[in-house]
């Protein structure tokens, strides 16, 4: 079967999804309450800056990477906002460890470290604060510029800091969700990376980067906001505990698989490894540069890439053995059609892009696929 690659327009990398599943955010595991601490300690401005100096705020975590996005006047109008007493909306850290990692407030952490650590930061475009009878007042100027008054009201100036000083891991992942309000929200990806940081996530970081992954997705993941990690995620999830266990959210569903893995010795890591890499390999020989997306014409225009047919694709084809893959390979063309029929179902099609995280779209797409897969290799 020869796709037309003429006329063809892809409007995105990866098709939007759906994970909805009714169950969002949802504490399904028991806990005790005393196993959670969050602590709002009286604290000002200049506490902030000791631990900034003092390299006890991580401002570059891997999770939260897109520091200083405000531009110079922004970060100037939270200054002025200090300057004239305003409230700071409130401040979240996760303080387990002794150095701290910012849930919600990273801008605003950037903006002090600017003016009142590094004091690169030059005061511009102030709303209420830039003159003062005719004579340019705070305009142009940066912290040491300041008299000793105004230094002392940003020092003294009260805020809000919650502390994450404790909580079970799966609870972590939710409050992460719920408190990360900022600018640039933290994606589910992101959060894990954060609640997760160790084995597991040093696992999907190198699978991320095998180039059998890259080849086979045409580089088209974006990796700024850990897309690529979060395909990798959903592959693991499934392949570690059968579709058939699934129970929602989708969310909780990886992070289980995460808790998984972090126990498995590295004989078992390499295995997954190699499957992810011979099922990468296949999807490529079998669909080229058509791998992962959804088809209902043989010669209709390339759709963008699925998360959801990914994961379907490349758990099912790990599980083969070496004579179930040389079948398929010798009826790809067979298996294509058939998955063409299978697309243009509508239930099916549904069960790819919206509500993906409940057990029924779970359950179609993946014995949807496995009925197709056995049509072709089944030769009892």
């Amino acid at each position: 079967m020869s796709l037309e690659k003429n006329n063809t327009k892809e409007y995105e990398k990866i098709e939007k999804e759906d994970t909805s599943s009714g169950q969002d955010e949802i504490i399904t595991h028991p806990f005790n309450p005393n196993d959670v601490e969050i602590v709002t300690p009286p604290f000002s401005i200049g506490f902030l800056i000791d631990k900034i100096e003092h390299n006890e705020i991580n401002m570059y975590t891997d999770f939260q990477r897109k520091e200083n996005l405000w531009d110079q006047q922004e970060q100037s109008r939270l200054i002025e906002s200090i300057l004239l007493g305003l409230p700071l909306p409130a401040f979240y850290f996760d303080a387990a460890n002794e150095q701290w990692d910012i849930i919600d407030g990273l801008q605003r952490c950037c903006t002090i470290e600017n003016f009142c650590v590094k004091k690169t930061l030059k005061l511009k475009g102030l709303e209420f604060l830039a003159k003062k009878n005719e004579t340019t007042y705070l305009e142009g100027l940066g912290f040491d510029d300041l008299d000793r008054t105004l230094q002392r009201s940003i020092i003294t100036h009260p805020i809000t800091v919650n502390c994450i000083k404790k909580a079970p891991r799966n609870i972590r992942f939710i409050l992460f969700k719920r408190l990360n309000t900022g600018g640039l929200k933290l994606n589910a990806q992101e959060i894990r990376n954060a609640v997760y940081q160790g084995a597991a996530t040093d696992v999907v970081n190198r699978l991320a980067k095998l180039s059998e992954f890259t080849k086979a997705t045409e580089k088209k993941i974006p990796t700024n906001r850990m897309q690529d990690r979060d395909f990798v995620s959903r592959f693991i999830a499934f392949y570690l505990m059968d579709y058939s266990t699934y129970q929602p959210s989708l969310d909780d569903f990886i992070n289980r698989s995460m808790e998984l893995l972090e126990k498995k010795d590295e004989q078992s890591i390499l295995a997954i490894e190699n499957d992810f890499r011979k099922a990468l390999k296949l999807a490529k020989n079998i669909f080229g540069n058509d791998a992962f997306r959804k088809r209902t014409k043989i010669n209709s225009p390339r759709c963008p890439i699925n998360k959801a047919y990914f994961e379907v694709i490349t758990v099912s084809f790990a599980k083969l053995s070496e004579e179930d893959e040389k079948l398929l390979l010798e009826n790809k063309d067979k298996f294509k059609n058939k998955l063409i029929e299978l697309m243009n179902n509508y239930k099916y099609s549904n069960a790819l892009s919206r509500a993906t995280g409940t057990k029924a779209s779970v359950n179609t797409r993946f014995s949807g696929f496995k009925n197709k897969l056995m049509e072709i290799i089944d030769t009892k």
